[in-house]
């Protein structure tokens, strides 16, 4: 497993999980204060985790009491008290971990030691005139050095107080005037500008008590607030505070929109974490915990039990759920069963949760919960090296029709490390499809896809599967990238060598010629905490059609299926049952990016052929996003996913696994997914990473190298399989690379529309260049793969052959057209059969003999067969020519206000 984000930082971004994929809010931020002294307590050891554990007295004193004993000896040396008569003051009576040891004297005042274990001490109730029985027999137990009262003498008496100051330990009270300030008291022992300030109701009590332990957990405060205004001394204490997030806890029937505004205005970054109710309020806390958590359960019709019970769920970072005396609700039966708890704790006895109607259905479900382990698998596909934000791009309306901004590096890395926080890092694991590199943007194109690398290793990829793109320079940089090692011509673009990749890629179908064997690994094992997962990568079997045969002459692309199924077999020899095809193929669907409608493509076929060993697959290509179901061979049904393209979109799967069997539970498996939106706070690491590769860009990048003097637009963003205007501007700057004499001599020049990568438009400003201007960075977006312009002779009759292979049936797009040079012209009619759609061939005026001989010439990639373009290897008497960037540079140099070119096909 790849290194992953420390305890504080994951608890402190699970805040944010809450928020942003939760209620769909802002995200809170996501920075955390420094590393822990100690990492966070283990869950709790229960005497049989297939049961469920009680902890309960005869009463409210007493249950808290027995919960205050479950503290691990040394756990802390603060008690809390608290009224267990009136309890808002207890709502918000929390502290950060080494408060105690500053508290005393006439100030309370503290400047703890926050070390993100969030809250570790224990809580007992009292009466309002004196100590219960239970309470002082806890106290004697605990001997605690010091003992905080959490509110004023209305709840807690001096005489409790001076009963309190018999058992030796120092009594400290921390109590204001009504329990707003007592609220906002114990909120300023904790230091400023922590990430996150949960905010809560004083007069209902359900949301701060579930949220008081995720509070805990994460070692930040609630304050409670009047429930239809912001009183000044609550506001006084948000601003005194000053957290770079706010979480109010529930609905606006909790707390008002004019309240969540008033917040607003203080703290900008301010969300809701809600449901419709108390119960369906904590479901959503509890979202934002790990997958086989030990889960706490408390009533939530009788307040006391869940009180003292969220500090002990604190102290073990587990979720606290709430539940009806009599029945479990079924917002808390589904999130438990998604958690999967490695067993459960009920607070209070059976007058609070009931034998009969609660702990005998989690007897019944608790066998299934504790024998699943729930690997985490997040994916995303066709990266392409979009390291920069994008400003402005969004999904498809039809795919999101809120049209979210999203993609960049930055955004990416948070939100997995935000998606990360639902579950334990050694069981969650990240990988990729295929195109992680190649077909790139300018700023990691420009350094032969190394930045793209090292973000990948900084976010913590763990396997990826080879795509296309990967192919783009040839096997040889393939194996670069894996292994490291400064390129061959341009060097070392640091004061290192390139270190490699510090992840596998698979390539189970890519296999040598002479050898047989893949080229780079086919399949990974990984054993996760005790169940080994077996991942298969591979690339689509037409990858020599989509890449320049050149590089690729070495190796062969073998059948997806036959390789699956061959490998899928070995795997399972070997003993692994959960097994994971990373596919770099796809589909395309009608829906939403969450959404499975009209499944078509080349994945449909694949995931009903592939053996049922295979229990997901992950797949791209087709730069689709879907979340599916298709049934495998035997009719089961298995998760088969898309994430879109450019790091716009995250899957998060989890994955069901007996820890028995080792195999998955098909029907427990749940996928789903995420924007990336460039809302979230940037991750630093990564906007680091990416900082320093612009400024070794900005050089080149700014240079301004020609003009337009209106937009010029048809690139592959849009129909490939159509006459476009860029795609004949390229056309003519290949020509004017390669008709000279000594440059070849060509007289006809061809680029597809699939290789033509951005348009060039007026008003488009990447560098604070002048409208129409195009800068050096432009000029590469458009021409990213490094593809060399070479010339030979073909006859008409070849030419026409070219022509015709526009229209492929079988390949993965039938339609792919060409862009042709200016004064060459024909007609296209898509009425007349396979192989007779074109006619009408001229060169300036003058038709085409079939048999005569012209000099043609194109990119290296469609010259060596690309795109299905086999005619073309036909042609003889090759000429190499200018790398193609270096090309299209020239010609806008000595093209200035360029227009874009007319129509040069009728009818396609």
């Amino acid at each position: 497993m790849s290194p992953r984000i420390s305890a504080a930082r994951r608890g402190l971004v699970a805040v944010g999980a809450a928020a942003a994929l939760v209620s769909g809010g802002a995200l809170a931020a996501s920075s955390a204060p420094g590393e822990p002294d100690a990492p966070r307590p283990a869950a709790p050891e229960l005497p049989d985790p297939e049961t469920a554990h009680r902890i309960a007295g005869d009463d409210r004193y007493k249950t808290a009491a027995e919960i205050a004993r479950e503290f691990p000896a040394g756990a802390s040396d603060t008690v809390l008290i608290a009224s267990g008569e009136v309890f808002p003051d207890a709502l918000s009576a929390q502290m950060p971990s080494g408060t105690a040891a500053t508290l005393g004297g006439e100030s309370t005042e503290a400047t703890p030691d926050v070390d993100g274990a969030g809250l570790s001490a224990p809580m007992l109730l009292t009466r309002q005139d004196g100590l219960p029985g239970a309470t002082r027999m806890a106290l004697g137990e605990l001997a605690p050095g010091t003992i905080v009262i959490a509110g004023g003498t209305v709840a807690v008496s001096e005489d409790v107080e001076d009963e309190l100051g018999e058992f030796g330990a120092e009594v400290i009270r921390i109590g204001g005037g009504n329990r707003y300030e007592t609220s906002a008291q114990l909120a300023s022992l904790f230091p400023s500008e922590l990430p996150v300030l949960y905010v809560a109701t004083g007069t209902d009590y359900p949301d701060a008590l579930t949220g008081g332990a995720r509070a805990g957990r994460d070692g930040a405060p609630v304050l409670l607030t009047d429930p239809e205004s912001l009183r000044a001394v609550t506001a006084t204490a948000i601003s005194e505070l000053a957290p770079q997030s706010v979480v109010v806890l529930g609905g606006s029937v909790a707390v008002s929109d004019e309240v969540v505004d008033s917040i607003t205005e203080i703290v900008p970054e301010t969300t809701r974490v809600f449901g419709k109710n108390r119960y369906e309020t904590a479901v959503a806390l509890a979202s934002s915990y790990e997958y086989d958590s030990v889960a706490y359960l408390a009533s939530g019709e009788n307040y006391p039990d869940a009180l003292t019970g969220g500090s002990l769920a604190a102290y073990h970072g587990s979720p606290l759920l709430l539940s009806r005396t009599g029945s479990l609700p079924g917002a808390t039966v589904n999130a438990l069963d998604t958690l999967s708890p490695q067993g459960t704790v009920l607070f209070g006895g059976d007058a609070a949760l009931s034998e009969e109607g609660v702990e005998a259905p989690l007897n019944e479900w608790l066998p299934l919960w504790v024998d699943e382990m729930v690997l985490q698998l997040l994916s995303f596909n066709d990266f392409h090296g979009h390291l920069a934000v994008d400003e402005g791009a969004t999904l498809s309306e039809t795919q999101d029709p809120d049209q979210n901004a999203v993609g960049g590096a930055v955004n990416l890395a948070t939100t997995l490390d935000v998606l990360r926080t639902r579950s334990f890092d050694e069981q969650s694991m990240t990988v990729s499809p295929g195109d992680i590199i190649g077909g790139s943007t300018f700023l990691s194109g420009l350094f032969q896809d190394e930045p793209t690398i090292e973000v990948m290793d900084e976010i913590g990829m763990d396997v990826a599967s080879v795509g296309n793109h990967e192919f783009d320079e040839g096997v040889d940089e393939l194996l670069r990238m894996q292994d490291g090692g400064c390129h061959p011509d341009k060097g070392c673009f640091g004061d290192e060598p390139y270190p490699g990749a510090g992840f596998p890629y698979l390539a189970a179908n890519v296999v040598d010629r002479e050898t047989g064997e893949p080229i780079l690994p086919a399949t990974e094992v990984r054993t996760v905490n005790g169940v080994e997962v077996g991942f298969i990568g591979m690339t689509l079997e037409g990858t020599p059609s989509l890449v320049s045969p050149g590089g690729i002459s070495e190796v062969e692309f073998l059948d997806e299926v036959e390789t699956a199924d061959r490998y899928a077999a070995e795997l399972t020899a070997q003993g692994v049952d959960t097994i994971v095809l990373l596919m770099h193929d796809g589909g395309e669907q009608t829906g939403t990016y969450q959404q499975c409608e009209n499944l078509t493509g080349p994945i449909v076929d694949l995931a009903e052929r592939i053996d049922p060993a295979v229990d997901a697959i992950y797949s791209g290509h087709t730069h689709q996003p879907y979340v599916c179901s298709i049934d495998d061979p035997n009719g089961d049904p298995r998760s088969v996913t898309g994430a879109a393209q450019y790091g716009h979109v995250v899957t998060d799967t989890r994955l069901a696994v007996s820890r028995t069997t080792g195999d998955v539970l098909r029907e427990r498996v749940l996928s789903g997914n995420n924007l990336v939106l460039q809302s979230l706070p940037d991750n630093a690491a990564v906007a680091d990473i990416v900082a320093e590769w612009e400024a070794r860009a900005e050089v080149l990048a700014g240079e301004v190298v020609g003009t337009v003097a209106e937009d010029i637009t048809g690139d592959a963003g849009g129909d490939r399989g159509v006459e476009t205007p860029m795609a004949n501007l390229i056309a003519d700057s290949i020509l004017f690379g390669t008709e000279g004499e000594d440059q070849g001599d060509a007289q006809i020049s061809f680029m597809n529309v699939g290789g033509v990568r951005a348009s060039l438009l007026v008003d488009q400003i990447s560098n604070d260049e002048a409208p129409g201007e195009v800068t050096y960075e432009e000029a590469y977006n458009v021409a990213p793969f490094g593809n060399l312009l070479v010339s030979v002779d073909m006859t008409g009759a070849q030419v026409k052959a070219v022509l015709e292979q526009q229209f492929v049936p079988d390949r993965g797009r039938p339609y792919l057209a060409l862009g042709v040079s200016e004064g060459f012209t024909y007609t296209w009619d898509d009425s007349q059969p396979e192989g007779s759609k074109v006619s009408g061939m001229e060169l300036d005026g003058v038709p085409l003999e079939m048999d005569g001989t012209y000099r043609v010439s194109t990119l290296n990639f469609l010259a060596e067969g690309g795109d299905d373009f086999t005619a073309f290897t036909e042609g003889t008497n090759l000429v190499g020519g200018p790398e193609d960037l270096a090309n299209l540079v020239s010609y806008l140099e000595a093209n200035p206000d360029l227009q874009a070119p007319g129509d040069r096909v009728d009818g396609l």
